[in-house]
């Protein structure tokens, strides 16, 4: 998640909910980050994006409830994280193998994804089985 839209994005929502003080943008600083290391470390990063999406549109509409002039700077900050991604939408795609004892690293969009295959088991033995 450490994209550059990833960064404009946390600081944008950190500036918008310094509105309600300092508290308040330390508080959600440390949520995005926490939010952040939550994708990193699942085994599902998509899956974690949209459970946590739930939870930060509710806060982002409490905001607009309290602070209606928040609306022009979120439309703002939503536009401005739409241009730093690719242009016709993210069409990525990256096939990494690894085999026997190897490494694979992959990186896109600023993620490093890394695969690593443990040691290969032991061939079955037995009466029907080859050695």
């Amino acid at each position: 998640m450490a994209s550059d839209a990833w960064q404009t994005g946390r600081n944008g929502v950190v500036r918008l909910f310094q509105r309600r003080g300092d508290a308040q943008r330390v508080s959600h600083e440390g949520q995005l980050d926490h939010h952040a290391t939550l994708v990193e470390w699942t085994g599902d990063p998509d899956q974690a994006r949209q459970l946590i999406v739930g939870q930060r549109q509710l806060e982002l509409a409490q905001l607009l409830t309290e602070h209606p002039d928040a609306e022009s700077e979120l439309r703002r900050l939503v536009e401005e994280i739409q241009s730093e991604f690719p242009k016709g939408g993210k069409n990525w795609v990256m096939t990494n193998f690894s085999r026997d004892h190897g490494t694979a690293y992959g990186a896109m969009g600023g993620n490093v994804i890394h695969r690593h295959r443990g040691m290969p088991s032991d061939p079955p033995t037995g009466e029907d089985q080859r050695q």
